[in-house]
């Protein structure tokens, strides 16, 4: 039994780096179990490419420099792992130092790897200035993205009907767990989505990326929107995007589920 146990613990401590690995055209897939189903390798690259169109034209680098993606055999031993997640997390991504890589645990969750890749790609190109992008804009493109993954955007589909909204002024300044009530959270997450759907569907989609260069290169959110999509202040942007959010489920006639 004592010798059971030890091999047991011996296998838990087999650290990341030698994992059997497989290799994919964008991937280098890390699997903490050896017989790692290839299924997931597949599942990876199909998230990748619902991601590439929206994500290319920033982060170009998507095509040729693989992201390395630990996949853990279970949550305990991703919580265990080199990458100390917060207790919270289901998957996480890092950069730092130049490491390109994304921490996930069986069975492969393709909601958080979508939105995990998407924060992966979506900072590199910030932080070729070493700035970070306004947490609205940031958890936006993410939620939005992680839904349209491995399901092509129907042009129609503005996004979730919100019950209400976040005043503008407040939104744009706002990072969702420091400055929102925990109950608020998600509501926080919605608002992103819907704001970053809007400056996606709702304008001319290549004004997207100069605003993000504009932020980039130090503008604020009040000033890109300004220079790049002509809203000459905050207000006059949150009118255009109360006119333009949608109020019924998408196919239903006006007036039945309204909110």
């Amino acid at each position: 039994m004592l010798a059971l146990l030890l091999l047991a613990a011996a296998a838990q401590a087999v650290p990341e780096s030698a994992w059997s690995t497989d290799q994919t055209a964008h991937f280098s897939v890390h699997h903490e179990n050896p017989g790692g189903s290839p299924s997931d390798d597949n599942l990876v690259e199909r998230i990748y490419g619902g991601l590439h169109p929206a994500l290319i034209s920033l982060a170009p680098w998507m095509t040729d420099k693989k992201v390395d993606v630990y996949l853990y055999e279970t949550r305990d031993s991703f919580l265990k792992g080199r990458f100390s997640p917060p207790p919270w997390s289901g998957g996480l991504m890092s950069d730092a130092g130049g490491e390109k890589a994304l921490a996930v645990y069986a069975p492969l969750d393709e909601v958080v790897t979508a939105h995990e890749l998407t924060h992966l790609y979506f900072h590199s190109y910030f932080d070729e200035k070493s700035v970070f992008p306004p947490a609205w804009l940031d958890e936006g493109l993410a939620v939005t993205l992680q839904d349209q993954a491995l399901h092509p955007p129907d042009p129609r589909d503005k996004g979730p009907i919100l019950r209400g909204f976040i005043p503008m002024k407040v939104f744009l300044d706002s990072r969702p767990a420091a400055d929102t009530p925990a109950a608020s959270v998600t509501f926080w997450y919605q608002q992103a989505s819907s704001v970053v759907r809007f400056l996606r569907q709702g304008h001319v989609d290549s004004l997207f990326t100069d605003f993000c260069a504009k932020l980039r290169d130090g503008a604020d959110s009040p000033t890109a929107l300004r220079e790049v999509y002509g809203y000459p202040d905050v207000d006059a942007f949150q009118r255009a995007w109360l006119a333009w959010r949608p109020t019924t489920a998408m196919g239903m006639p006006v007036g039945l589920g309204q909110r």
